[in-house]
This record gives structure tokens, C-alpha cells and sequence, in this order.
């Protein structure tokens, strides 16, 4: 049986297709997808004067809670769908990622400057008004589940800061959140005119929209040519180790990570800055997002993350490949979504560390570089596979200049035939 990522681009569209994931016109809108039309480009952003398209791929073998996914993921790394694939194949087989997802809501902050003396007895006087005015500011958040869940006041050196928890129901809530703490902070200003009202806006710290993603792999899945499953999985609790110690390698160590979260991110049309605040925002100084440690099970991986995600509203609602990303991924409720973005990070993490503990981190990256120089090189798409092929017999002489001339030579030869 032929694999995924040994078919063509339309195979894999033709079997997309042939399941359910595509539409005839979905196929159509990926194959049109390189430019995003104008007439909401320009909507997009200010002083729009083209599109920046990112190849967009499907990561594969994902079980997660039970229901197989297949995940798109926008990226131009080469390596990071294979890599998340391979890992996430190895820890389906093993039972698949188990994840937990708490979503209570985004922060919004109103400051003021000052201070407020029994700042917890004005609230207690005030907070029925409050609810109120939040209400009024967004009512069909409220007529949809969402709301305002909790008001505190507290008073920092020099501050005076308010806080309002917010459910955003299904949205990311950033545009919510804003819309409410700016109405709030209106009857704020009045009912405390001694205090110098600063801002209000929401906080890209999420700590209430947490998920949790858990794996327990079988040693068998990790072993190599050369090392059993147990020396692998030995090395991998070393190096997970060597994360909660070390800022250096822990920064390197959460960069694997974010390879896949972000692509995720991204394809779905929320936003990556947000994300990558808050789950940074939830790091201890230098720390590292996930832990493995080897249990009589096997190796188990944990990893969790503050994930402010919507499935709908914004660029989510609006980028039709992002719409796309939505269905293939079965249309995801936002708490499902967290869960599937805690799993990708988590495979991406399993996959970095094996090839990083066993034969080194380029090894598997080579064939990918390979490829990006051929193209970098003037390569055609006809031409790759033989400047790769070539290069492969040199892997210490790769570089572009020596893709160019190999290039240069294979054309000169096709040219005598």
C-alpha cells in the first residue's frame, strides 16, 4: 500500500476527496489557494499590496481521545509535518494522547492610577452595575453561553487594577473582551474620579484556557537500528530533564514544540502572537513545556499550555483555507481544538528529542535541505529529484553553490542526449 507522503499532490487530494474531507469545490479552492482574493486581503490588512502564501500540508496519524484526525498544518519548515506524523503514528500505536482542557475564560484589565483605599468593599457595592453595563456592552456573548464569570480588584504599587474573567463562548475573545472592559472602565471613571483611569484592554495571559495533552509510548515504537527502546527512552527523560534545568536548552527544546503549534495555529486562521504570548506568559523564567519520564509503561510525555483559541469569528470565519483547516479537522468546538494543538505540540516535542538523542537532529532534516536547495538552486520540479539524488553522494559539499553546479551539469547532459 502506497504511504500518505509518497503520493502526489492530487492523490492525496483524490483520497481526500474519496473520504468525505473535500468537496469538489474545496479541492478547487486548494488547488486556486496560492493568492488570497483581493476583495479580502484588503479588508485583512492596511495597505494591502499582494499575499504571502505558506504551503500547506497534512500531518497524519493523530488519535487523540479516541478520534483519528488528520491535521493541516501551515508551515515552510521542512520536516515538521513528517516529523509530527512519524511521532504521533508511534504514540497512536501506543494508545493515542489523552487530553484534558480547562476553559474558563480571558482576563480583560482596567488600570487606574492611583490607589483605592477598601477597594473590595467598593466592588462588593458596584459589582451588580457592573454585570450590568458588561451585559449591555455585548449582549449576544451572554444570549450564547458566554459572559462575564468574575470581577476582582486589587491594588498594586501605584495601580489600581481591575480584572473581569470572561467566557468568549466559542470565539477567541479578543475583540470581546476589549469591547467589555471599555464599557466597564466608562462607569469606573465616574464612580472613581480621584483615580486617573490608564487602560483597559484584554491580556494575553490565559492561565483560565489551559490544555493538557498526556501520552504513555510503548518502548518497543522508539527503538532504533542501533539502540533498544529502553536506551532511547532513557535519553529522552535525560534530555527532558536537561530542560527544566538548563534556559539554554529549554528554549531550544520549546522552539520544537511551537514548530507544530504554530503551523496548527496558523492554518486554522487564529492567532499564532496571541498563542505564543500566552503559553510564554505561562512558563516558569526558563522552563520547559513539556516533561517525559520513564514509568513501567513505557515513556510517558506530558504537555500543557495556555491556548486563548477560537473556532470562530475573526480570520477564522473570514479565510476560506482556514474554513477548510476547520472542516477537515471535523469542525472542532474551541475546547476540542485546544486539545488537538496540545497533541501536535507534544508529537512535534517526541519527534524533535528522538532524532536529537539517536542519530542527531540533521540526519532527518537532510533530505528535506536537500530539496530546498535544488529549489533555491533554479531546480524545476522535473529536476529536483536528480540534484537530490546528487547530493546525497556529497552530503559534507551541499551547499548552493555546489547545488548550481550540479544543476548546471545535469542540464548540459540532458542536453546531449
Amino acid at each position: 500500500m502506497t504511504k500518505f507522503y509518497e503520493l502526489t499532490t492530487a492523490q492525496r487530494l483524490d483520497y481526500l476527496q474519496e473520504k468525505g474531507y473535500l468537496t469538489v469545490a474545496d479541492r478547487q479552492l486548494l488547488q486556486s489557494s496560492p493568492a488570497l482574493p483581493e476583495e479580502i486581503a484588503s479588508h485583512l490588512v492596511e495597505n494591502q499590496i499582494g499575499s504571502f502564501p505558506l504551503p500547506l500540508g497534512l500531518a497524519n496519524h493523530f488519535l487523540i481521545d479516541g478520534q483519528a484526525y488528520l491535521v493541516p498544518l501551515a508551515t515552510e519548515e521542512p520536516s515538521v509535518i513528517a516529523a509530527a506524523s512519524n511521532a504521533a503514528g508511534r504514540i497512536s500505536r501506543s494508545g493515542g494522547f489523552h487530553t484534558q482542557v480547562q476553559r474558563e475564560g480571558i482576563i480583560g484589565q482596567i488600570v487606574f492610577k492611583g490607589e483605592l483605599a477598601q477597594a473590595e468593599e467598593f466592588l462588593q457595592t458596584q459589582e451588580s452595575l457592573l454585570y450590568q453595563v458588561a451585559r449591555q456592552a455585548h449582549p449576544s456573548l451572554w444570549e450564547h453561553g458566554g459572559g462575564v464569570r468574575q470581577i476582582t480588584v486589587q491594588n498594586l504599587p501605584q495601580f489600581v487594577e481591575f480584572q473581569l474573567l470572561i467566557d468568549p463562548g466559542e470565539a477567541m475573545g479578543a475583540n470581546v473582551v476589549n469591547t467589555i472592559v471599555e464599557a466597564v472602565a466608562q462607569v469606573l471613571k465616574r464612580q472613581l474620579p480621584d483615580l486617573e483611569f490608564l487602560l483597559a484592554i484584554l491580556s494575553n495571559s490565559a492561565p483560565q484556557m489551559l490544555a493538557q495533552a498526556q501520552v504513555q509510548v510503548k518502548l518497543e515504537e522508539l527503538q532504533t537500528a542501533t539502540m533498544t527502546g529502553l536506551e532511547v527512552a532513557q535519553r529522552i527523560a535525560a534530555a527532558s530533564q536537561l530542560a527544566q534545568v538548563s534556559p539554554v536548552r529549554a528554549a531550544t527544546h520549546n522552539k520544537g514544540i511551537m514548530n507544530g503549534i504554530e503551523a496548527l495555529v496558523l492554518a486554522t486562521g487564529n492567532d499564532t502572537r496571541s498563542v505564543s504570548a500566552a503559553i510564554y506568559a505561562g512558563l516558569d523564567q526558563g522552563g520547559a513545556l513539556s516533561t517525559w519520564k520513564l514509568t513501567d509503561q513505557g515513556l510517558q510525555g506530558k504537555i500543557s499550555l495556555h491556548l486563548p483559541l477560537g473556532s470562530l469569528g475573526g480570520a477564522i470565519s473570514t479565510l476560506p483555507v482556514a474554513q477548510l483547516v476547520r472542516k477537515i479537522l471535523q469542525k472542532p468546538t474551541a475546547q476540542q481544538l485546544m486539545g488537538i494543538v496540545a497533541a501536535v505540540g507534544l508529537a512535534s516535542n517526541l519527534a524533535a528529542l528522538r532524532a536529537l538523542v539517536t542519530q542527531g537532529i540533521q540526519a532527518g532534516h537532510m533530505n528535506l535541505q536537500f530539496q530546498s536547495l535544488a529549489m533555491m538552486a533554479g531546480a524545476k520540479a522535473t529536476e529536483i529529484d536528480a540534484v537530490v539524488a546528487k547530493l546525497r553522494q556529497e552530503p559534507k559539499q551541499a551547499n548552493l553553490a555546489r547545488t548550481q553546479e550540479i544543476l548546471s551539469k545535469l542540464r548540459q547532459e540532458s542536453e546531449e542526449i
